[in-house]
């Protein structure tokens, strides 16, 4: 199995990351805050570089972040769905639009939600309904990821059952579930018992330790009791095609040289749970 990172940021260690063992990683293409910057043609040219450079380094551009609205934050114009497709649909379109110019086939998103169940699924079969042409056209995967909302509250995008419903009510090749360990615990879930319920329907990994509470994408452990030696079992059971990948933060204040050491550490520990 492939085992990817979390985009660094600094493309200058691209050569490490390769040295010490990644495969590939996730590109962040999150900029919620400038949405002409994301739909320019110079943001364009920069996520070419960067896929440039890491391709020149070895690493396979794994799967892509798409661009979240923040939770915390106030809702986008009236807080209707309405506003949030007005301004978020043409920043998805452009995302994913971007990761199969990388060669990946995979994009993972944040859904539309509020405090009404109702609500957030009546907006997300409207959204979905709109990206799944453009999905087909790229040939790409739309991965949505177990959520959390405004200050750890209910998602509605944060257990099985929510994801189920939309793969289950499009039944298309075009959209998946991208299944976020650290999430899964700041909500209190079990990992392990969310990729048995999702099966199939995995199509990308955010994996990393939390505890609940604090989404701190620390390397996986045993913390919370998560069972990350199972986890990687079901992986296999259900026959997981994509990559292992570390969403993992390494502090702020770590000097570049630490930097590095940790991310070692990380890819030996993937390796030690995958067994390779």
């Amino acid at each position: 199995m492939l085992i990817s990172i979390k985009d660094p940021r600094e493309d200058e260690l691209f050569p490490e990351l390769k040295r010490i063992g990644y495969d590939g990683i996730d590109v962040k293409l999150s900029v919620w805050e400038n949405r002409e910057l994301i739909l320019s043609r110079e943001f364009e040219a920069s996520i070419m570089e960067k896929y440039q450079r890491a391709y020149d380094a070895g690493l396979k551009v794994c799967q892509t972040h798409l661009t979240y609205y923040p939770g915390h934050l106030p809702p986008l114009g009236d807080g209707s769905y309405e506003a949030f497709e007005e301004y978020m649909l043409p920043i998805f379109v452009r995302g994913i639009e971007l990761t199969a110019k990388m060669n990946c086939g995979v994009a993972v998103i944040h859904l539309y939600f509020e405090e009404s169940k109702e609500k957030s699924r009546a907006g997300n079969l409207k959204l979905i309904e709109k990206l799944l042409p453009v999905l087909k056209k790229n040939n790409v995967i739309l991965a949505m990821e177990n959520i959390y909302g405004p200050k750890y509250g209910e998602a509605n995008l944060s257990c099985a059952e929510d994801m189920l419903y939309y793969t289950e009510h499009f039944k298309s090749e075009h959209l998946g579930v991208c299944l976020d360990t650290g999430h899964a615990v700041t909500r209190g879930q079990d990992p392990v018992d969310m990729l048995i319920k999702l099966g199939s329907s995995v199509k990308a990994l955010h994996v990393h330790s939390n505890f609940k509470g604090a989404d701190l994408h620390l390397p996986p452990t045993m913390i919370n009791n998560v069972d990350f030696k199972k986890f990687c079992e079901v992986l296999r059971e259900i026959g997981f095609t994509g990559a292992f990948n570390m969403e993992i933060s390494p502090p702020k204040t770590m000097d570049p040289n630490t930097r590095i050491l940790f991310y070692a550490m990380s890819n030996g520990i993937a390796k030690g749970l995958l067994g390779e």
